[in-house]
């Protein structure tokens, strides 16, 4: 065998068989997640480890941030009752490296930028549920990962079903965390199928529990987040001030799809 056919075949794309069943999309396909290097939280800090473990998957588990170095870098930003704002999810993001920016979809099709996300093997950080001053509704209750969704399917016993996943630092259904928690036999064999992440939630349980729209996608780099954002994405305008207030510090940047 000369040394051009050996070059032709080691130039030729290794076929990797997938690691989810064929209805998932997920942000590393081929990757288990027991390698993604992700972790649970302790105490109210759901913020800074789901930044911890989006940038460990943004660089397919190869990448190794804890939610101890991530801690230490808000210093400052942080109550140990109350968690941190969510403009803190951003700031951690950023300063690790990661291109991101603190957007909001309530006025857009939330489902399609973040099934789009998912499809470009990009994990994202959202806000389930809403917090309240008096009557206002201010940042969301709990911080996770998405890294997964569903195409509608039917189970082993005739039920239909269309999920999100998620790595999520608290989820601890049996009193203890795993990555292996979501982990179900659906097609009926006696085997659990693998899922990505470690929690599972319904479609329509995770359109109710998603009113801020809340989400910071984590992009490699800040240029490929912008070359996303000016492709896919624009911005509400508002009042010059009082806009740049809010959208920085309090909902985020109302994001649209073109």
């Amino acid at each position: 065998m000369n040394s051009m056919t050996e070059t032709v075949r080691t130039l030729q794309p290794q076929r990797v068989k997938p690691i989810f069943p064929p209805y998932v999309h997920a942000v590393l396909p081929t990757v288990s997640p027991e390698l993604w290097n992700v972790q649970e939280q302790e105490g109210p800090t759901c913020g800074i480890v789901a930044a911890s473990n989006a940038l460990n998957i943004v660089r397919h588990g190869q990448a190794h941030y804890t939610r101890d170095q991530l801690l230490s870098t808000a210093h400052g930003w942080i109550s140990h009752k109350y968690g941190s704002a969510s403009f803190t999810t951003e700031m951690i993001l950023r300063r690790h490296g990661a291109g991101t920016h603190f957007g909001n979809l309530r006025f857009t099709r939330a489902e399609d930028v973040l099934r789009q996300l998912i499809d470009m093997n990009i994990p994202v950080c959202i806000e389930l549920d809403q917090n309240k001053i008096g009557v206002v509704p201010i940042y969301g209750v709990h911080t996770i990962v998405l890294v997964g969704y569903s195409d509608s399917y039917t189970d082993a016993w005739g039920r239909t079903k269309e999920e999100y996943y998620f790595v999520d630092s608290a989820y601890r259904p049996d009193g203890f965390w795993s990555i292996q928690s979501n982990n179900v036999d659906r097609n009926g064999d006696g085997m659990a199928e693998t899922y990505p992440g470690n929690r599972t939630i319904t479609r329509q349980e995770f359109i109710q529990r998603f009113p801020t729209g809340i989400y910071f996608p984590v992009f490699p780099t800040q240029a490929d987040h912008d070359t996303w954002y000016r492709k896919a994405l624009y911005s509400k305008k508002s009042f010059p001030i009082l806009g740049w207030i809010r959208n920085q510090f309090i909902t985020g940047t109302n994001d649209q799809l073109y």
